[in-house]
């Protein structure tokens, strides 16, 4: 078995699926198919019902390819916020836990809208601000006013 630290998770072990090879006294490692590893290793971190610990959280946003402070934009805290959660001197909040693992689940099925809705949410919260509502009433009812 090898034991696969270079994932930053210390509890992966691999049975097959890899080849050490030793070259002028180095070793080399193969590992086949990295991107279904790296995959398969995410969904069962997706998967498991206690909360994601703060090397876990590191390894989902890693392979989201997301910086800390994109995914701060998306779950609406700065980035040194997601620094200190994966640092672990910070709990990770169980709502960004749950949105970080269904983002992930949505990267390897298309099929879904979340990670469209979060990057619409998270982009459009500075305008929202600036943001102008106006509401008319129409026949007894009130309804967002249409502009030209």
């Amino acid at each position: 078995m090898y034991h696969y630290t270079d994932s930053g998770l210390d509890n992966i072990y691999l049975e097959n699926g890899y080849q050490l090879e030793n070259m002028d006294d180095e070793e080399y490692l193969s590992i086949h198919h990295m991107d279904e590893l790296h995959a398969a290793i995410g969904g069962l971190l997706v998967e498991k019902s206690a909360p994601l610990t703060a090397n876990e959280f590191r390894y989902l946003r890693t392979e989201l390819n997301l910086s800390q402070k994109a995914l701060g934009g998306v779950l609406g805290v700065d980035s040194q916020t997601v620094a200190r959660w994966e640092k672990a001197e910070t709990q990770i909040p169980r709502t960004s836990d749950v949105v970080l693992r269904a983002y992930f689940l949505e990267s390897q099925n298309q099929t879904s809208s979340i990670a469209y809705l979060l990057k619409m949410l998270s982009e459009s919260e500075a305008m929202q601000e600036a943001e102008q509502i106006t509401l008319e009433e129409i026949n007894d009812h009130w309804q967002a006013k249409r502009t030209a």
